[in-house]
């Protein structure tokens, strides 16, 4: 959508001016430019990062909850997070050109909060996945034009998982650009209310289905060879991975089992499941419990762990508070705090 469009900003903001829209569609100098300003305290501190950061365009988040910029801004102070990368949502219209329509407006609604913002927040683009050609052309434009930081993937796009052969050509093209490709978990076809006896009163996807659906994303690309045939895409999966990491022992274990042995596991995990496991990264959303953390600790380096939130969902003090709770080494805590994403990421690597 063009920013000129009526919907280029809400009715609450003023308009945005031709210097801006320029600075838009020229967006990458611009957007870079602003990791250089100043963040929340004394120059030379390392960069906090918060990389589960939701942007609302509805200005309302799934619970209802009322969103706006400046209470995302609100929150980043009061938790001393100096940067979100933040993601508007999946595209899920199955229409091509709605889905490319509304890939377009969040990604410029996006970029002008990054904008408006400098130093704040960075962007995970998203993709219009059930139109495999958009996305090919939201991709160039979200890296080349509007300077995103990585790209944000639902765990399923209807009854696809993401090892689906259709995604082949995004994927080769995310690993041709070296992306960063944030997946979150949605509910899936599969398991919904209507099939979840349990999923009443207050228990509802984010319960059970979420992490669970993260596993099962994660073995449907481990099934398609993604991860191993594809190195350069950098995958950040939610909450931990989800149930993954409770499951790499099962897995390894089917090595001895007669209905696959271990040749048929040396082809799939030739290094073996836990290998291919610790070659993700993990933010740890609602993955901060001391036993959790701990099997994280112990099956992934200490460089693929981050930071994230998940605002506006939680509060995220919610996330700081527990985070800070823990008990890890300092070089670890600073790892996870910035310095691990600042790798991903090199606009966000200067210090604040």
């Amino acid at each position: 959508m063009s920013p000129h469009h009526p919907r280029w900003r809400c009715a609450c903001c003023p308009p945005v001016s031709s210097s801006t829209r320029r600075g838009l569609l020229l967006g990458g100098a611009a957007l870079a430019a602003s990791a250089a300003l100043p963040g929340l305290a004394a120059p030379g501190r390392t960069r906090s990062i918060d990389v589960h950061h939701h942007f609302e365009p509805t200005h309302r988040n799934v619970d209802g909850n009322s969103w706006s910029i400046d209470m995302a801004v609100e929150q980043l102070d009061q938790n001393g997070i100096d940067t979100a990368i933040a993601y508007a949502g999946p595209v899920l219209d199955v229409d091509p050109a709605a889905a490319r329509g509304k890939a377009r407006e969040w990604n410029e609604w996006s970029t002008q909060h990054c904008l408006d913002h400098p130093g704040r927040f960075g962007l995970f683009a998203s993709l219009p996945m059930n139109d495999v050609d958009g996305t090919l052309a939201e991709i160039a434009y979200a890296l080349d034009v509007l300077e995103a930081d990585g790209f944000g993937l639902s765990t399923q796009y209807q009854a696809a998982w993401l090892g689906d052969p259709k995604f082949e050509p995004v994927f080769q093209e995310l690993h041709r650009r070296k992306a960063v490709v944030f997946v979150h978990p949605a509910q899936a076809p599969c398991c919904t209310p209507d099939t979840l006896s349990y999923e009443r009163g207050p228990i509802s996807a984010p319960w059970i289905e979420f992490p669970t659906n993260t596993a099962r994303t994660i073995l449907s690309l481990w099934a398609a060879k993604t991860t191993r045939r594809l190195p350069d895409v950098k995958f950040i999966f939610c909450h931990g991975g989800g149930v993954t990491a409770a499951l790499l022992g099962r897995f390894e274990g089917f090595a001895g089992w007669r209905g696959v042995g271990a040749a048929a596991m040396k082809d799939f995990f030739p290094d073996g499941p836990y290998a291919e496991f610790a070659k993700l990264y993990f933010e740890c959303a609602q993955a901060y419990s001391p036993e959790v953390f701990e099997m994280l600790r112990k099956v992934v380096p200490p460089t693929h762990l981050l930071f994230g939130s998940d605002y506006s969902y939680f509060y995220l003090s919610h996330a700081a508070k527990q985070f800070a709770a823990l008990e890890m080494p300092d070089a670890l805590r600073q790892g996870i705090r910035g310095n691990n994403a600042a790798a991903l990421f090199p606009r966000w690597q200067r210090p604040v």
